[in-house]
Parts: structure tokens; C-alpha cells; sequence
């Protein structure tokens, strides 16, 4: 080569320099053309994250309203003295179930015995006094004004007579109804003065379950309505609605409302703490596991789900019933492909791999 000439050798560096500089643009162009299906080989390979969705069918059930109360007699009387006296009979223990008319406290009889024997005498004497008097006047012997006074006189003792007999009565204070005597005011040496309280009787059957209904619960309120009542000692029972005021309490703007339960035995006593569940109406709800619920951000509480793009979206529901089976919610649409697992790790507006859970 260091005999060839120059002008030979200058002609081959430049015929070297010209095939590189081709063979790199060349290269380049390759390389540009080449990305567009590079780019679409690694999109068709990204990895989506999995979730197992459920499938929600949407189906009426029952809405239920819960409610605090407590237990209360049906009814409860303090029982008071008419007339005054000594209480001489006290006999009836405190908590003792009676029946009406049985005798709470008795009082002293004192002169009333005498009076009502009196009270019979004069009647007897004002009887035969008229008696003779109309047969006089049948005679024609005497005047009709004087059979009528006779016979006034005689209305007048037989009134007397009555009062004496019921002034008596007023001595023995019974129970008016049947029922439980609570509670025992006066004792046997006790005076007691009309008015005065021989004692508390309370009537248990039925027992009644009173409890305040909001502005917006009152509406599903109706008489004759089934409520399921778990009281604070374990008994569960149930009953219906008897009453629901149609006037707000003026202080807390709620409603009072009772529930009457049979209590033949008074075995349920009053001032239990309730809990009351009464239906209130339906509805069109799904059954979920209380696993699937998720809090939002906003701090609703509601499932997610997965849209028709297999995009992650949110829906805030509210719990109706639970059951061991699961909850009843309200607030998605049928058909709606819940979210069972994965939930807690995937956020609104995620694309993702749904796989039913009938498929695991």
C-alpha cells in the first residue's frame, strides 16, 4: 500500500467514510422504526392487578327500624282510703299477686256496724208507718198528703240506710283490678284520712315497652305492627304496636310510641332496658359479607366494584338487616359485580383482571 499513489489511497478513505456514514443513518432509521412495536409488545405484556368480584342480585326484604325502650306496667294505681280509720287488717305482703277486689288495707268498723242497724230500724219503722197510712187512705180515713209524707220519710231512711251500708264498704280497700300490690304505704295501727295511700298495684299483662321514635322513623310506625324485643336480661320476646303518639314531645321532638307483650304470669318485669326491631317497610337489597365493605375516603362506608371497562368504582351503601348469613345493603344496582377480595388494595379508577368468585 506505500507504493499505491495518493490520489488511490486519498479515493479509498473517502469511499470508507461515505459506506459508514450511510450504514449508520441506515441503522438509525431502523431503530426509529422499529419502537412502535416495541412499545406495543410491552403494553400487551403489562400485568394487571387480580380481584374476585361477586355478581349481586337484587331482592326485596324487609327494612327494619331498631329502637331503645325500656319495660313499664300497663297500668299502676296508688290505691287511697275514702273514709278514715284505724288500718287494723294489713295482711297482704308487698310484691303479692291479687286479684280484683281483694282487700289491700282493712279499717276499723267502729260505730259504722251500729249505724247501719240503726239505719234498718227507722226504715222498718217509716215501712210500717206507710204501710198503715196507705190503707187509711184506701178506707178513706186519712189524707193522700199524709201517705205522701210518709212515704217521703220512708225514701229518706232507706237513703240513709244505703249510705250507712256503703260508708261500711269504705272500710275495706280492695284492689281494682288484678294485678301485682308493689308496694305497701300504711301499716296495720296506721290512721289513715280520706285520700290517704294504702298502697301501689301494678298490672303487668300485658307489659308495655315504651320508646321514642324520630321525626323520620314515626312515618313506618303502625299499629298492629310485629316488634322482636331482646330485654337487658337475656329474655327475648315480642308483640305489637298499641299506640303511637300523634303529638311530638315539646323538649326532644320525638314520639312516643308502646308495644304491648303478653305477660300472663308477670314473669317480665317493669323497668328493663329494650331493644326493639320493628319492620318498616321494603326494600330492593343485596346480600353481602360484611368483608366486602370498604371505607371511603369521604368516610362513607360502601363496597367496590368493578364497571363494564374493568375500571375500580365506588358505591356507598346502607346496611338494612344482618343476618348470619350475611348483610342486606341497599344502594347498588342488580348485577353489579362486587368486589370480594382484593378490595382494600385496589383504588378508584384502576383497570383490572376481575375473575368471579363461582371460578375459585
Amino acid at each position: 500500500m506505500l507504493g499505491l499513489p495518493k490520489s488511490i489511497i486519498n479515493a479509498a478513505v473517502i469511499a470508507v467514510l461515505l459506506i459508514g456514514y450511510f450504514g449508520l443513518r441506515a441503522g438509525l432509521r431502523g431503530s426509529v422504526a422499529a419502537t412502535p412495536d416495541t412499545a406495543v409488545t410491552q403494553s400487551e405484556t403489562r400485568s394487571l392487578t387480580t380481584v374476585v368480584v361477586q355478581t349481586i342480585a337484587l331482592e326485596p326484604h324487609v327494612i327494619f327500624a331498631d329502637f331503645k325502650g325500656r319495660t313499664e306496667p300497663n297500668r299502676s294505681v296508688t290505691v287511697r282510703s275514702e273514709t278514715s280509720g284505724v288500718v287494723t287488717d294489713a295482711r297482704i305482703d308487698d310484691g303479692s299477686f291479687v286479684n280484683r277486689g281483694a282487700i289491700l288495707c282493712g279499717l276499723a268498723v267502729e260505730t259504722r256496724s251500729a249505724r247501719i242497724a240503726e239505719a234498718e230500724a227507722r226504715v222498718a219503722a217509716q215501712q210500717l208507718d206507710y204501710d198503715s197510712a196507705a190503707e187509711l187512705e184506701r178506707k178513706g180515713w186519712t189524707t193522700a198528703s199524709r201517705t205522701t209524707a210518709l212515704k217521703a220519710s220512708l225514701d229518706q231512711a232507706e237513703a240513709a240506710l244505703v249510705s250507712a251500708r256503703l260508708e261500711l264498704q269504705k272500710t275495706f280497700i280492695r284492689a281494682p283490678f288484678n294485678g301485682i300490690f308493689e308496694t305497701r304505704f300504711a301499716e296495720q295501727g296506721d290512721f289513715l284520712a280520706p285520700g290517704g295511700a294504702c298502697g301501689e298495684i301494678v298490672d303487668l299483662d300485658p307489659i308495655i315497652v315504651s320508646f321514642e321514635a324520630s321525626e323520620d322513623e314515626i312515618g313506618g310506625l303502625k299499629l298492629g305492627e310485629t316488634a322482636n324485643i331482646m330485654l337487658a336480661n337475656g329474655a327475648a320476646v315480642s308483640g305489637n304496636v298499641r299506640y303511637v303518639a300523634r303529638t311530638a314531645d315539646a323538649r326532644t321532638r320525638t314520639f312516643r310510641a308502646e308495644v304491648a307483650v303478653e305477660n300472663p304470669e308477670s314473669i317480665l318485669p317493669s323497668g328493663v332496658t329494650a331493644s326493639l326491631r320493628i319492620e318498616a317497610g321494603m326494600a330492593d337489597a343485596a346480600l353481602l359479607s360484611p368483608a366486602s365493605l370498604v371505607l371511603h375516603d369521604n368516610g362513607s362506608v360502601g363496597v367496590r366494584y368493578v364497571n363494564d371497562d374493568n375500571i375500580i368504582a365506588f358505591a356507598a351503601v346502607e346496611i338494612i338487616d344482618d343476618v348470619p348469613e350475611g348483610i342486606w345493603v341497599t344502594g347498588l344496582i342488580n348485577g353489579a359485580s362486587v368486589l370480594v377480595e382484593g378490595q382494600d388494595f385496589v383504588r378508584e379508577g384502576t383497570e383490572v383482571t376481575a375473575v368471579p368468585v363461582e371460578d375459585i
